[in-house]
């Protein structure tokens, strides 16, 4: 698996592309998500690690089929019109959840679940952005990046990209941007 792959608007992937290596993430926000094996088990390290601080996230949102992510996207463009949903969700083909190695988190706090803006500033997510490099995901939409990456901040939504995680967090880069070098 090509845990570089890039995938955005000018990166698509074809209506047919289905990755390998796909488990269930055992996601209690929901039955069914799919993720890359090794974002599963680099993930679950992740979590565990955050249970000795009290913090307890899920995921989600994983993969996503071609067809599904063409679905939520002409629903949001009906519900929100075409410059909201240009900003906030990939047009079929140009989601990396269509790879298998993006994934949205939620976090939870006793009974109730939060997600997407709810945890922008919530101490979980600080602690996910400056350690899920150590885990191999990246924060793929920071707020400075937005020019580059095509898409508004996301604090729920990172990307695996494996090794290359620490260095990308220490440079500051996105995917585009070290694709680029």
């Amino acid at each position: 698996m090509d845990y570089l792959i890039l995938v955005n608007r000018d990166n698509k992937l074809e209506k047919t592309y289905v990755p390998g290596e796909l488990v269930d993430s055992g996601s209690r926000y929901k039955d069914g998500i799919l993720v890359n094996n090794m974002v599963y088990k680099q993930f679950m390290k992740m979590k565990n690690d955050m249970k000795k601080f009290r913090y307890d996230i899920d995921i989600m949102s994983g993969y996503r089929s071609y067809e599904y992510q063409d679905k939520i996207y002409n629903k949001l463009v009906l519900e929100k019109g075409f410059n909201y949903a240009f900003r906030y969700i990939a047009p079929p083909g140009a989601s990396e959840h269509q790879t298998g190695l993006a994934i949205d988190i939620c976090v939870y706090r006793g009974n109730n679940c939060y997600i997407e803006h709810d945890i922008d500033e919530m101490e979980e997510v600080r602690w996910i952005h400056q350690n899920a490099h150590k885990y191999g995901f990246i924060l793929r939409y920071p707020s400075d990046k937005e020019n580059i990456t095509g898409y508004n901040y996301e604090a729920w939504h990172l990307r695996y990209v494996g090794n290359v995680a620490g260095y990308l967090y220490i440079n500051k880069l996105t995917m585009e941007e070290y694709l680029k070098k």
